[in-house]
C-alpha cells in the first residue's frame, strides 16, 4: 500500500511540474506579444516612447504577478523573485503614469534580485 502512495505522490509531482512548466511558457509568451505589439504601436505612431514603456513595465507586472497568482491557486510553489519584479515593474508603471517619475529601471531590477537573494541565503 505505501508503494502505491509513493507513486501516486510522485504523479502528483510530475503534474504540477508540467503544469508550472506550462505556465511559464504561457507567461513567455504573453511577454513576447505584449513587447511585439508595444514596438508595432510605437513604430505606427500610436503612441509615444514614454506609453511604449508605460505599457511594457504594467504589462510585464501583470503578467509576473498573474502567473503567481494562477500558482498559488494551484497549490504550486510561487516564485518570491517574480513576485518581487512583477510588483516592481507594474509600480513603475504606476509611478511613471501618475506622477511622471523616471526611475533607471536595470537599476532597480538588480536592487530587487540582490535584495532576494540576500534574503534566500539569509533564509537558509
Amino acid at each position: 500500500m505505501v508503494k502505491v502512495e509513493v507513486l501516486m505522490d510522485e504523479r502528483a509531482l510530475g503534474a504540477k511540474r508540467q503544469l508550472n512548466l506550462r505556465l511559464v511558457k504561457l507567461s513567455w509568451a504573453l511577454f513576447f506579444i505584449l513587447l511585439g505589439v508595444s514596438w508595432i504601436l510605437e513604430s505606427a505612431n500610436q503612441i509615444d516612447n514614454d506609453q511604449k514603456w508605460l505599457l511594457i513595465y504594467v504589462g510585464t507586472g501583470a503578467i509576473l504577478l498573474s502567473l503567481n497568482l494562477v500558482r498559488l491557486i494551484w497549490n504550486i510553489r510561487i516564485s518570491r523573485l517574480t513576485v518581487g519584479i512583477g510588483a516592481l515593474a507594474l509600480l513603475l508603471g504606476i509611478a511613471r503614469y501618475f506622477a511622471q517619475v523616471y526611475l533607471p529601471i536595470w537599476a532597480a531590477v538588480v536592487l530587487i534580485i540582490g535584495i532576494f537573494l540576500l534574503f534566500e541565503a539569509l533564509r537558509r
